[in-house]
This record gives C-alpha cells, structure tokens and sequence, in this order.
C-alpha cells in the first residue's frame, strides 16, 4: 500500500508509491554526449566572450562573471528596497535585486561526476567568498549557490558551470524550512537536523556515505526519487561559518556521491543547491545549513502541479541500496563506453 510520509523540516507531505513504479533501475538515463565544442562555448579561456567579461573571482580552475541575464541585479546598497502598488493598488512589486553569478569551471571537458578534489574544493571556497561578499556589500537577504547538470536539469550551456542567486527576499521553501523547525525547537528543545541525523545513523538503511564530518543519506520523504542530502555532523546554521578545513571531507563528500550517481544512473540529469540561514537572521540552535541533491529522473504530473504534494514512485530505502551496490554498475558502464569507443 502507499505510505504518506511528512518531511520533519518543512512539514509537507509526500506520498511513496512504489507500485506504480518497477525498480531504481528504471531510472538509468540514456547515453549523452556533449555537442557543444570548445570553439563555440562562450565559457571556454580562449573565447571571446571569455575575454571581454568582467571576471569578479579567478582562481585556477575557477573563474565568476556576473550572469548575462541576471535573475537578481546587483546594486551595492544597504538602503532597504522597498514595494510598491500596480494596477490600481491592488498588486504588490519590487525592484528584483540582489545579484546572479555564474561560477565558470575552466576545463570545457570534465562534468560534475568527474570533478577533481581540488575543483570540489575551490568550488566549495569560491561558494563562501561569494556569501561573504553579498552579504557585506549588496541589500541582499539571501544567497543561494545552485548546479545545474544536464538538459533536463536546466543547463543550457554545457559547459561546467554553478549559479550564485541572491536576492531581496528569503525564497519560499527556505522560510517554510525555518518556520517549521523553530516551532520543532520550541516543542522539543532540540534541532530537528541534528535529530535528523542522528536517526539516519542509527537507522542506517538510507546512509549512503559517512566520513568524520559529514553524512550524506536518501530522504525518508523524497519529492522525488534518488533526494539525497548532505549534512555536517555538527550543528552549523551558517555555510559560510563553517570550519574551512572541513570542505576537503566535504569534497570527498560529493565526489563520492555523484559518483555513485553516474555509476547507478549513467550520469543522470542533476540539480543540487545550498540551503542556508538568511542574512537576515543570526546564528540559530534550530537552523542547519545543508546541501540537497535532486536528479530530474521523472516530472511532476497534475496531481503534483494541482496539490503541491509529491508522489514518489520509489522508496528512499531501496534507491539508497541501488547506491551502495555503486561499484558492481560501475563496471557495467565502464564496460558500455570501451565499446561504444571501439564501434
């Protein structure tokens, strides 16, 4: 029978209906290759458009420009941004500020699964510069570092590339999440992440990598199949304050991660993003920065689009076995690709 599940964070619910699905198998994608070459990508070092934009950071295998098209426009101002009435005073608006980076990996021919540590982790160090400098120097309430890999996942370009949202308002499921576990804090005394954690550690059946600081596990209400998450083990409501040492085991983190991904799935279109305490806010007992992963393996259908509740058509517990056995797919598709060079 289905099973609804309620999200300990934010409280929705979901519903985990595996019959009307085979196995986590089903969801392996199809082979991809990349099309755009490095003569016409826009993000490559030796193009023009290389050349002529501004470049806000630039570290070895790093460079941030601002976005072409920015969802969010940086202006440097502390003044408060304020609403206004249309249409006859009846609709509310703002001025959409902030800012929008677009986070460049200079080597056109890797992707997310086959990141070196030392990309993870410069990757991982531009994310906190670029939290301190919103913070500091535009009216910004919150800062969002995302990913994007694949079509499906919404990368229209192809080349390696993170985005950095800003913006004068704190996003609508960050402010649910922060709603629902100050109120879990008010009747428990306790954080509902470090709770969270510590169940997934006794329970074990979702953990799919554990090492000294970080745990990463399926989520027990998945809004979708494959939602992994990843946490630090001790409590910290703030990215940005968290122990610099700590991005080398977070980078061996998601390398493992994502490679089990690419092994089980055939490097599956992906997102994954940092949800973080608003500017807005100071440290927090409640609050607990953390990094979630969505593969785009399915869509949403009418239910899901009418209701804003989610039907999952796995269980988190057996994608989280799928992930584990990693190593046996690994060699599968590694034995599919030599062939697919030799023909």
């Amino acid at each position: 029978m289905p099973q609804l599940r309620q999200n300990i964070i934010t409280g929705d619910w979901v519903v985990i209906a595996p019959e009307r699905a085979k196995r986590p198998s089903d969801f392996v994608t199809r082979d991809t290759v990349k099309q755009q070459t490095k003569e016409d990508c826009p993000f490559c070092t030796n193009s023009p458009e290389y050349k002529k934009r501004l470049k806000k950071f630039d570290t070895k295998n790093i460079w941030v420009i601002p976005n072409k098209y920015p969802a969010f426009v940086e202006i440097k101002t502390k003044k408060p941004i304020l609403s206004y009435k249309v249409e006859n005073d009846f609709y509310r608006a703002r001025p959409s500020t902030g800012g929008h980076d677009v986070v460049v990996i200079k080597e056109h021919d890797t992707d997310l699964p086959h990141f070196s540590k030392e990309i993870w982790i410069e990757l991982l160090e531009t994310f906190d510069r670029r939290y301190e400098y919103f913070d500091k120097l535009c009216n910004v309430a919150y800062t969002m570092p995302i990913y994007n890999h694949g079509q499906a996942g919404g990368a229209s370009i192809e080349h390696p590339h993170a985005q950095i949202f800003a913006s004068n308002i704190i996003p609508n499921l960050i402010t649910k999440e922060i709603h629902h576990t100050e109120k879990y804090f008010e009747h428990n005394g306790s954080c509902a992440f470090c709770e969270l954690i510590n169940h997934e550690k006794k329970f074990k059946k979702r953990i799919i990598f554990e090492n000294k600081d970080f745990v990463a596990f399926t989520f027990y209400a998945a809004r979708f199949p494959f939602e992994i998450w990843i946490l630090p083990k001790e409590h910290q409501s703030r990215y940005e304050n968290e122990a610099k040492r700590k991005y080398h085991t977070l980078a061996d983190c998601l390398m493992d991660v994502f490679g089990k991904l690419n092994a089980t799935l055939n490097d599956p279109p992906v997102n994954f993003f940092v949800h973080n305490l608003p500017n807005t806010i100071s440290e927090t007992d409640y609050y607990h920065w953390h990094i979630e992963i969505a593969p785009r393996v399915t869509g949403y259908g009418g239910y899901e689009m009418g209701s804003g509740n989610v039907i999952d058509v796995v269980t988190p517990e057996d994608t989280a076995k799928y992930l584990r056995d990693s190593s046996k797919k690994a060699k599968v598709w590694e034995g599919k690709e030599n062939n697919l060079k030799k023909g």
